[in-house]
């Protein structure tokens, strides 16, 4: 039978399995091509670090392999971190923008739309509960995409066993069955017991054979024993340069013929891997004893604080390909291996730790992409914050290094004849000299206030540009490029949440019982269909994070809604929590009264008037008072038989209660003509004649 060829291989499900070698030259072409977008890479962290040749720690710079630093050894060489601080600021408000947002469910069929809310409940409680790594990868991503220009995530199906050791005693199995004790110490029935406690407590045979022997030499071993499993969704925030490799030519990532992950794992989670992935065992043993540490170099070296030798990492390749099966059907398929150890030895019988098709549901690679920028089809066409803004950090730089090099000379250098240096050169020491003048301080470059104008004019430009909340920038156009920005991220949060709800779907619990906040009852979850679809979407508007705009608005809302909503569909209660928690998140609750409250607070107010109008006071009316309320019960009183007789027999009661009445009035009236003042006009309900 001939063999395949590489196409074959990257297009179709072989019946012998899949071939290593292929995989492992196709993921180093791969990579290879890739090459100048990783420099690029590079390039954007050493800007971002402010790292460059040379550097020293003391900022300063020094001659170096006999070549004078300019403009003297020892002139500033300062650290400017001006794109650090451009991804730091605009990390921090898409988080903040992450984590406020409102995660809203919209149902693809109209049977889903009664549970809409709950699955949106559900998904903000299963990401902030069951997924604790949810907003450190986010936030890893969201760094990626500002720095390299782009974000990758990885979203899977987690299933592993928890384990704990618990001690066994010889002596405390005699008690119970003297007869296994003594088959224990029996070496001729080692092998048995060997099968019998791999089998048992699911170890290696390695590893039981070891367990047993202790028994026998110090009558007591540790055993693993399961405390739960853990099986969840979760996600992982993948590097474009290090962590995952889509072919050079990839425009959309589903329609990419192959997918080359990289994973670093310890000995220990290989063997893990073993008991739950279900990875060959005879492969990841010899891939710990021939390949444990055969990695890639450290991409970053030049940060490292303590040595790093990998020694004890291994690296393995998860290559994920769309292939046909022999029936046409398209699947994605997933091998595992190891890209220098990809023959058959005596060894090892296959190359490759697993090889299947993948299962999800949804039928996509598990990975959600996203570019900074789209000025190209092509999804490796991007730029970073460091790509567009080293230009601007270097001019800073310039900038700040002359102006420190010439405060250093308010000491400038001394001019004295050839030969004839000054011996005494202190405060009070004694210069002899033949020729006045002949010992003197050079000439002092000239302060320039250009300098100061032209680092203003680039912080400036630095602003416009990227759309920061700075003085002499646009409100409106910073507010667009951050919701821009805000909206790119949570596009690919939506494409991330349709995986993860899927992945639930297809193996969470049939029924979960989760707490929403604010709500003190367990609330029950339950699956549903496997075929209910759902589109996700993040909503947040980023003027909510600028307190001045949300006051401007809500006034503009409660104008009209004074001027127009005559049927009282507005809810103004409402709108002042909202504008008090956006000014002053957790202050609604403390200094805004529930409705009813506020509404039997005034009801109490205008009774405790009432008794004293009664009692001979006459009172004043507040300006911004619950007016309506309180001129309700006031009305329901004066209503009351015995007390219209009462008003009538008592003419002092009777002019304190028109004085009182005459004053509220006003007050009601002042609101209606600043009303009308705004509107230039009397407010009509509209449709009136």
């Amino acid at each position: 039978m001939d063999e395949p060829t590489q196409d074959e291989v990257l297009e179709f499900v072989s019946q012998d399995g899949p071939d290593i070698p292929i995989l492992a030259s196709e993921y180093r072409d791969t990579r290879s091509e890739l090459e100048e977008f990783k420099t690029q890479c590079d390039e954007n962290f050493n800007t971002r670090m402010c790292l460059w040749g040379g550097k020293s720690r003391d900022n300063r710079k020094h001659s170096r392999m006999g070549k004078e630093p300019f403009p003297w050894d020892g002139a500033s060489d300062q650290e400017v971190p001006l794109v650090d601080e451009l991804i730091k600021c605009h990390a921090a408000m898409v988080m903040n923008g992450v984590r406020k947002a409102n995660i809203v469910a919209s149902p693809v069929g109209s049977d889903d739309v009664g549970r809409a809310k709950v699955v949106a409940q559900f998904l903000k409680w299963l990401l902030n509960v069951q997924m604790p790594e949810f907003h450190t990868e986010i936030e890893r991503s969201i760094n990626h995409l500002l720095e390299k220009g782009i974000a990758v995530t990885y979203q899977c199906w987690i299933s592993k066993e928890q384990k704990i050791l618990q001690t066994i005693r010889l002596n405390e199995i005699a008690q119970v069955m003297p007869e296994v004790a003594e088959a224990i110490m029996d070496e001729a029935m080692e092998d048995q017991f060997v099968d019998l406690i791999a089998g048992q407590f699911a170890v290696g045979r390695r590893k039981a054979r070891s367990m047993l022997r202790e028994l026998r030499g110090s009558g007591e071993t540790s055993i693993p024993v399961s405390t739960g499993t853990e099986n969840r969704p979760s996600i992982l925030a993948l590097a474009p340069d290090e962590d995952i490799f889509f072919p050079p030519y990839t425009v959309d990532v589903q329609d990419a013929p192959y997918v080359f992950q990289v994973m670093h794992y310890t000995p220990t989670q290989l063997r893990e891997m073993v008991l739950n992935q279900g990875w060959d065992s005879d492969w990841v043993e010899y891939i710990i004893e021939h390949s444990k540490g055969d990695t890639e170099p450290d991409p970053h070296p030049q940060l490292q604080t303590v040595t790093d030798t990998r020694n004890d990492i291994v690296e393995v390749v998860y290559a994920y390909q769309r292939l046909m099966d022999d029936d046409g059907v398209p699947g994605i398929y997933c091998t595992i291996f190891h890209p220098k150890n990809t023959g058959i030895t005596d060894e090892l019988s296959k190359p490759y730790a697993k090889h299947e098709l993948l299962g999800y549901a949804h039928g996509k690679y598990p990975f959600t992409v996203t570019k900074l920028e789209q000025y190209s089809k092509r999804l490796y066409e991007t730029r970073g914050y460091p790509e567009i803004a080293r230009g601007f950090q270097n001019q800073l730089k310039v900038e700040i290094d002359s102006q420190i090099d010439r405060a250093a000379l308010q000491f400038p250098p001394l001019e004295y004849p050839a030969g004839r240096p000054p011996v005494d050169w202190k405060p009070g020491g004694k210069i002899p000299y033949r020729v006045p003048g002949e010992v003197r301080f050079a000439d002092m470059p000239r302060l320039s206030p250009a300098s100061i104008d032209v680092r203003n004019q680039i912080t400036a430009q630095v602003n416009r540009y990227f759309g920061r909340n700075a003085e002499g920038v646009d409100r409106m156009e910073a507010a667009a490029k951050q919701q821009d920005l805000i909206n790119r991220i949570f596009t690919h949060l939506r494409q991330s949440l349709e995986q993860i709800f899927s992945l639930y779907q297809q193996y969470g619990p049939d029924e979960e019982y989760y707490r929403v906040t604010g709500v003190q009852d367990m609330q029950r979850f339950d699956k549903g269909n496997p075929g209910e679809r759902y589109d996700f979407y993040l909503n947040f508007d980023i003027v909510t994070q600028d307190p001045e705009q949300i006051v401007e608005r809500v006034d503009a809302i409660a104008k009209l809604g004074a001027a127009l909503d005559k049927s009282g569909t507005l809810d103004t209660e409402s709108l002042l929590q909202m504008a008090v928690e956006q000014i002053g998140p957790g202050w609604g609750e403390r200094v805004i009264l529930p409705k009813e409250t506020a509404t039997q607070k005034a009801v109490e107010e205008e009774r405790l008037a009432i008794a004293q109008l009664t009692s001979g006071i006459d009172l004043d009316v507040k300006p911004n008072d619950a007016h309506e309320v309180k001129m309700q019960v006031f009305q329901q009183w004066l209503q009351q038989p015995d007390i219209q007789e009462k008003i009538q027999q008592d003419e002092g009661l009777q002019a304190r209660i028109e004085n009182y009445g005459k004053k509220r009035m006003f007050q009601m009236q002042q609101i209606q003509n600043a009303s009308i003042g705004r509107l230039g006009g009397v407010p009509s309900q509209f449709g009136a004649a």
